[in-house]
């Protein structure tokens, strides 16, 4: 399938341009060095003291937050340029000139940076794992394999929103712009936008408190950050409410914010939130394809 050749393509001028080489030391470094703090610090500690081994379940809790604001960074470094950068170029005109759609241009592309970020994603979380089994430190397999697996997803999805800016940007620039941009609210600014909306709705309307902490959990959820960090809390906590809550921290507005949303309604539960996350996937390429497909070149 033509898709495949550009993908393919894709992914060889990234280990041609080191991209692959980058990302795979910068995460090894971030994610061995902090596995080796947490169990040879804390781990050590905690043997010392009780005679009992801590899980990685606590990297894990660690580290998601730090994974939430690092891979969407580098996934939009690796994809923003993706479709825009040739544009400006003029290699995008002779990537058509082939049997190639521009159908097939966007998705190479999607599935090209995606192999580019995932894999040293894997390689991390791997040489992390491997530390842990020389360490006092109890491998928790099925949590941590699906940690791994979640944040490469959000890489995955990340590369998909990035590539649907880049294509629908008319130049390298615009599609730079539209990249930090979009990452800066969404790993910045959510929360507060969240919560702003629910002011206004406070000053203006006379919902229910109850109401309000839906709707602004709703608000948070569709953040592809949030949304992730509220999916891999439910590791540790075994508990959705509580992954939900994650979003607000603890202390008392945790405890009041836990009583209106208790029980937890079924379109906060664990597989809508999924549906969500998996959504931005789908709808950033869509419209970035539409766009790229009527624009002229």
């Amino acid at each position: 399938m033509s898709w495949r050749v550009v993908a393919r393509k894709d992914f060889e001028d990234s280990i041609r341009s080191r991209g692959l080489w980058v990302a795979s030391a910068l995460f090894f470094v971030l994610f061995v060095v902090p596995a080796y703090l947490v169990a040879d610090g804390v781990g050590g500690a905690v043997v010392s003291q009780t005679g009992q081994q801590i899980s990685s379940d606590a990297f894990i809790s660690l580290l998601a937050s730090f994974v939430a604001f690092l891979i969407p960074f580098v996934a939009i470094v690796l994809a923003y340029a993706s479709v825009a950068g040739e544009r400006d170029s003029g290699t995008l005109k002779l990537l058509l000139a082939l049997p190639h759609s521009r159908r097939d241009v966007v998705l190479g592309k999607i599935v090209g940076r995606s192999a580019v970020i995932v894999l040293p994603i894997l390689v991390g979380f791997l040489a992390a794992a491997v530390v842990f089994l020389a360490t006092p430190v109890s491998l928790a397999l099925g949590n941590y394999v699906a940690f791994a697996l979640l944040s490469a997803l959000l890489g995955v999805v990340f590369v998909s929103l990035s590539v649907g800016i880049s294509a629908a940007a008319a130049s390298r620039r615009q599609a730079m712009l539209g990249n930090v941009g979009v990452y800066v609210i969404f790993s910045l600014f959510w929360g507060s936008f969240a919560e702003g909306v629910v002011n206004l709705l406070n000053e203006y309307t006379d919902m229910a408190f109850e109401t309000l902490v839906r709707i602004q959990l709703a608000v948070r959820l569709l953040n592809p950050v949030d949304a992730y960090q509220s999916l891999a809390a439910i590791l540790w906590t075994q508990d959705a409410l509580g992954a939900r809550l994650s979003l607000f921290g603890g202390g008392i507005a945790g405890q009041v914010y836990g009583q209106a949303l208790d029980p937890l309604p079924a379109y906060f539960s664990n597989p809508v939130v999924a549906l969500v996350f998996l959504a931005w996937l789908v709808v950033p390429p869509v419209l970035g394809y539409l766009a790229f497909r009527d624009a002229d070149l």
